[in-house]
């Protein structure tokens, strides 16, 4: 069984073991099945649907593993649809923020939006990648680290107090003051992540034209149209249509059918 497998099955508990078990197999079935028709992307397609509906059947049912955000995306990706590709990484990645594996399928599948070379929508389109110490270090892996800095700390407090020897001191001085900068990192970068993630994330999954109104009859405010799999932030609705701002600061208008929330 694979990694994937594991982490799934894992998870399942309850009456409803058996039909995600079986969601699980027949995911894996339809992917081997389309990767055994890659040569043939017409046939091969429909069979990464099936992977991706019941990997995101699976995904819907509470099962948050990083592998499964994985599959979600590379079915959906093989499947012809890119935002929900993209979508299904940043599912994964508000869960498990720091997982390398999902940031370097995002940057991946950013690459491959059709956007402008360069021009105004090139730059407003332009995602920044994953920064700041809580996407590379997890929470588990912090807290050991704060647990052997003050231990570290206390050893040597207690060292010097028997020996008076300086060197004593000075490690226990050390180990406080990295103990007190991881702390000041940790926290300015988690305030920094809650305030970039306060407006819902979302993803355009048609080809769309950002107007400076709610309507169809409002000029463009950016041509050509936002290409499928561009990330904006959602600012407000009305009557159907979704302000939103680019990731470049553009604030504009998007039909409502044209977007999809991620991050969930």
């Amino acid at each position: 069984m694979n990694r994937l497998a594991v982490a799934v099955v894992l998870l399942v508990a309850g009456p409803a073991r058996g039909a995600e078990a079986d969601d699980l197999a027949a995911a894996e079935r339809a992917f081997a099945e389309g990767a055994a028709l890659r040569e043939d992307s017409a046939k091969a397609r429909p069979a990464f649907a099936r992977a991706a509906t019941r990997y995101d059947a699976l995904w819907a049912a509470g099962h948050r593993a990083p592998d499964l955000a994985l599959a979600r995306a590379r079915a959906h990706r093989l499947a012809g649809n890119l935002p929900r590709c993209v979508a299904a990484l940043h599912d994964g990645l508000a869960h498990t923020r720091h997982a390398r594996a999902l940031q370097v399928e995002l940057d991946d599948a950013r690459a491959a939006v059709p956007v402008p070379l360069e021009g105004e929508l090139a730059d407003q389109c332009r995602t920044r990648p994953a920064h700041g110490i809580g996407s590379r270090v997890s929470p588990a892996d912090a807290w050991v680290v704060t647990a052997a800095l003050w231990l570290l700390a206390c050893a040597a407090g207690a060292r010097f107090a028997m020996t008076r020897a300086p060197v004593w001191l000075a490690l226990a001085g050390f180990a406080v003051a990295a103990l007190l900068a991881l702390g000041t990192v940790w926290v300015r970068d988690a305030r920094r992540h809650a305030a970039e993630n306060a407006l819902p994330l979302l993803v355009v999954t048609d080809d769309a034209v950002l107007r400076k109104g709610n309507g169809d009859a409002f000029p463009a405010r950016l041509v050509p149209a936002v290409p499928r799999g561009a990330e904006a932030r959602e600012l407000a609705r009305r009557g159907g249509w979704v302000q939103v701002q680019l990731p470049g600061g553009a604030v504009g208008w998007l039909p409502a059918a044209c977007v999809r929330t991620c991050g969930n």
